[in-house]
């Protein structure tokens, strides 16, 4: 029997603190005594000496508590400076599975000890050196024993698994004795996207390093972004680690991490006496925020199906009587006691089951017990609030073939099935070509407007948002023509699209999108990075385009720097080498209530400042 069902029995007779704690002292005396090696050091005594603090692992949508992760306390009192060095110690001695058993021991005791704490999951630390090894704590022998144990191990990159362990095999074992599996610090440890590819966790914690400071990272976004839906394909969760700002707590929650944990909900505590059900904290930042994509959330509604889930203890009959209903769908949602989802059955792996007369009583005879666990096969999982863009993204790989499951504050919510994917798709492409601009394929009015939208409800950040279009343009273009008129807009937007390009390593990690709204005006968007510097290279990029359109008159007009027009009434006149100009209106960090009507209205009235300055950019601050 696992350690954690030693415990469970125990909580659930009723048993006090005191023997529930007797309960790990026998344990430590059962496997700690055996051989020699600790008798220069007692390691019964520095694993008493250790407490466990919990934090909480919570939903970044509705604030519902998933789980505590277990974090060790007070070795100021073992002569260690912290787990590392504990552990390192406990392998020399050939002690590192008894040291590491017994501290789990413990940790389960704690929690046992919690209020609720059956509502959440404990998420708990393994030694990877321990992967694999028969002696390895939560190795059952009697898979049915530990099932829906509630444990979660968190597999540390901060130590090598060892060679010679096939990684796949080792955590089918876990897998079997009802843990589920979770890489902790992702991106800063040994393996990394090996670990990923091999061990197939349930669980991604990306390490605070990647979350510190992501609001105003474009790199680490893109990064977090990435690997969120690589994830989710893959039907894998994210807990961003050590989330402490207001700002790095949205830019989570809208790159696609499924959880938060940190200082920003709340710190570890020992003195915890219950497991909240929810997190005030996170459900007034959600309430608060006005960025929520609602159009995404009402698609997403409209075309998931709302296919009734199973139970994962529901007995395998059921799951016969479930595809034998008429209309029944091909594939069966499989959730958890608390309604979140853990995949799909498909009924294609059951028809020799389904359509036999006795396919209840084989199903049943497969020794594989009567729950659903081992039937259930890994699925894509998307929250309904996520963007669609990210969604289609995500999702339109060959993952995604038999639907995905769509969560709503953690729950399942329903299944978008491959065909409403597609449509999706189809869906956006067709809007993108019809507010894409022909000539330039820059996004037009209705991407720039929703873009503005976004920046002014993201006052987390500071955005400049530019209006640019070129000087005397009429002229230049009844003079030598619509063709070398369309070369011009197509320079400017090349160089455009390149600076948009490279703002994230030219201006310390900043956000920028380039639109065309039509003729020779033109938008950019830049949010994040340092004011002055992307002030400074977007002068820059208008003095480029000074000097790019000199190639489009010949060598006598270039020396006499002008050429003779007629202007708008009619008269000739003679206007100078084309240019461009530009107002860019700089929002601070902070603040809030600004509408697009106030940004273009600033640009109105500063567009013939703009043309007349030496620099042709009018810098225009809100405040």
């Amino acid at each position: 029997m696992t350690v954690l069902t030693t415990i469970e029995a125990g909580a659930k007779a009723g048993r006090p603190e005191s023997e529930r704690a007797e309960s790990y002292g026998a344990h430590w005396d059962a496997v700690g005594s055996a051989e020699g090696e600790a008798a220069s050091f007692d390691w019964a005594s520095a694993v008493g000496a250790l407490r466990y603090a919990f934090q909480p692992i919570v939903q970044l949508r509705s604030g519902r508590c998933h789980g505590y992760e277990a974090l060790l306390r007070g070795f100021e009192r073992t002569g260690f400076a912290n787990a590392g060095d504990l552990l390192d110690a406990a392998e020399a001695a050939g002690l590192l599975a008894t040291v590491e058993t017994a501290l789990h021991a413990k940790a389960v005791a704690a929690y046992c000890a919690l209020s609720g704490w059956n509502e959440a999951k404990l998420f708990l630390n393994l030694d990877a050196r321990l992967i694999g090894r028969p002696d390895s704590p939560w190795l059952s022998r009697d898979p049915a024993a530990a099932r829906n144990s509630g444990i979660v191990l968190e597999l540390s990159e901060s130590r090598p698994v060892p060679s010679e362990i096939v990684v796949d095999r080792a955590v089918d074992r876990y897998r079997q004795s009802g843990a589920g599996i979770a890489i902790d610090d992702f991106g800063v440890g040994h393996s990394g996207l090996r670990t990923l590819y091999e061990a197939r966790p349930d669980y991604v914690k990306i390490d605070r390093f990647f979350i510190a400071g992501i609001d105003a990272d474009a790199r680490k976004r893109a990064l977090v972004a990435a690997l969120a839906g690589h994830a989710h394909a893959l039907g894998i969760q994210i807990v961003a680690e050590g989330v402490e700002t207001v700002t790095e707590f949205y830019t989570c929650r809208d790159l696609g991490c499924d959880f938060a944990q940190g200082f920003l909900i709340a710190r570890p505590r020992v003195d915890l006496t219950a497991v909240p059900n929810r997190y005030p904290v996170v459900e007034d930042l959600n309430r608060k925020d006005r960025r929520q994509p609602s159009e995404s959330h009402r698609r997403l509604s409209e075309v998931i199906e709302r296919l009734p889930p199973l139970r994962v203890d529901s007995r395998k009959t059921d799951l016969l009587d479930y595809f034998r209903r008429e209309g029944s769908a091909a594939i069966a949602p499989i959730i958890d006691e608390h309604d979140r989802p853990l995949g799909l059955i498909r009924e294609r792996d059951l028809k020799r089951f389904v359509y036999s007369r006795f396919g209840g009583e084989l199903l049943r005879n497969r020794g594989l017990g009567d729950r659903l666990d081992d039937l259930v096969i890994r699925s894509p999982v998307c929250d309904i609030s996520t963007p669609l863009d990210r969604v289609i993204e995500a999702f339109s790989t060959e993952s995604a073939a038999d639907g995905i499951v769509i969560v709503e504050g953690g729950a399942y919510a329903g299944v978008l099935s491959s065909g409403a994917l597609l449509r999706l798709v189809h869906e956006r492409n067709l809007a993108m070509a019809t507010d894409q601009n022909p000539l330039t394929r820059l996004p037009g009015n209705a991407a720039i407007l929703r873009h503005i939208e976004g920046a002014l409800a993201d006052s987390g950040r500071g955005h400049v948002l530019a209006y640019l279009d070129f000087d005397n343009f009429k002229p230049f273009n009844d003079n030598f023509g619509f063709r070398q008129g369309d070369r011009a807009i197509l320079m400017f937007s090349e160089r455009l699209k390149a600076w948009a390009g490279s703002a994230g390593a030219a201006a310390r990690a900043a956000d920028a999108f380039a639109g065309h709204i039509g003729g020779d005006d033109f938008f950019l968007g830049v949010s994040g990075g340092e004011e002055s510097e992307v002030l400074t290279r977007l002068a820059e990029l208008l003095a480029l385009f000074r000097s790019d359109a000199e190639s489009l008159y010949d060598a006598e007009t270039r020396v006499s720097g002008g050429f003779l027009a007629k202007d708008r009434y009619g008269a000739l006149r003679r206007f100078p080498l084309l240019a461009a100009s530009g107002v860019a209106v700089v929002i601070p960090p902070g603040l809030h209530g600004l509408t697009p009507d106030a940004i273009n209205t600033a640009i109105a009235d500063h567009k013939a400042a703009a043309k007349g300055a030496e620099d042709k950019l009018c810098v225009v601050r809100l405040a």
